[in-house]
C-alpha cells in the first residue's frame, strides 16, 4: 500500500496510473511523428486515436495485473 495524502493505493492501481501516463506521453509523441502535411487527418484526431489505444492497452494491463495479484494472494493462503 502506498499512501499519497489521504488516498491509499495498492500496487495494481498505482501501476495502472504509471502505465497510462507513460503510454499517453508515447501516444502524443507518436502523433506528432505520424502527422504529415499531405495526410488529410488532423493532428487532434490522430492524438485522440492514439490516446484511445493507450487507454485500451492500460485497461487490458489493469485487468491482467488485478487478476494476477488476486491469484497470487489466493495461492498464499
Amino acid at each position: 500500500m502506498i499512501q499519497i495524502g489521504k488516498y491509499r493505493f495498492g500496487f495494481a492501481p498505482l501501476s495502472m496510473i504509471v502505465v497510462f501516463i507513460v503510454l499517453s506521453v508515447c501516444a502524443i509523441v507518436a502523433a506528432f511523428q505520424q502527422a504529415q502535411p499531405e495526410c488529410p487527418v488532423p493532428l487532434s484526431h490522430i492524438i485522440i486515436i492514439n490516446e484511445g489505444m493507450a487507454l485500451l492497452a492500460t485497461l487490458a494491463y489493469g485487468i491482467f495485473a488485478h487478476f494476477t495479484i488476486e491469484i497470487i494472494s489466493k495461492l498464499k493462503k
